[in-house]
């Protein structure tokens, strides 16, 4: 059904329509049947072109028919794929961006291809970047000097950053969690 179906106020068949639409099952149950081995048939509405007219299945390979045809959750319906993916190098190219003057000749998408594909994308932001557009922190700016601070080192290594904080006097364990409590229980009078 399409999102810019909408029946008139009045129009309490075309509302009905619209509910007994939304409200059909995936399958046509009449066109199913049990076959006396225990499969299950289904009657196709019109022929493959091989001629078949029936499809037939176990319990489980039907549920997993079926399975496919729900969509993750979360998820926009509508994919793209080729050059119109999201991650398709050539897509800024091929789409209108905002603040682009119509009318001036860029370069074609294959130079545009052949440049971007020099240059090193990074798959994803860093720490720093993340908190930047999340929270519209910057963690290099100082809040005393007004200077810029720099990433001296990265600690991969487990005894790295313990190491490190024992050097400096600081505390290197993790403070102990108090126990899990339940709720205030309440005296009702």
């Amino acid at each position: 059904m399409h999102s810019n179906t909408h029946p008139h106020a009045n129009d309490r068949q075309g509302l009905e329509r619209l509910c007994r639409h939304g409200a059909r099952g995936a399958l046509a149950l009449e066109r199913l049947s049990r076959m006396e081995d225990g499969r299950l048939a289904y009657r196709m509405k019109h022929p493959l072109p091989d001629g078949t007219t029936r499809l037939f299945f176990t319990g489980l390979e039907l549920l997993r028919r079926l399975a496919s045809l729900v969509p993750p959750p979360r998820t926009n319906l509508t994919r793209f794929h080729g050059i119109f993916a999201p991650g398709a190098k050539v897509r800024p190219f091929l789409l209108p961006q905002a603040g682009a003057e119509p009318g001036l000749e860029e370069e074609s998408p294959a130079q545009a291809a052949t440049v971007e594909s020099t240059m090193e994308r990074t798959p994803r932001l860093d720490w720093a970047g993340l908190l930047r557009r999340t929270f519209a922190l910057d963690v290099f700016a100082c809040s005393r000097c007004g200077g810029r601070r720099r990433v001296l080192a990265y600690l991969t290594a487990p005894g790295g950053g313990r190491a490190i904080l024992e050097h400096l006097a600081l505390p290197s364990r993790p403070a102990k969690l108090a126990l899990a409590q339940g709720p205030p229980q309440s005296v009702w009078c």
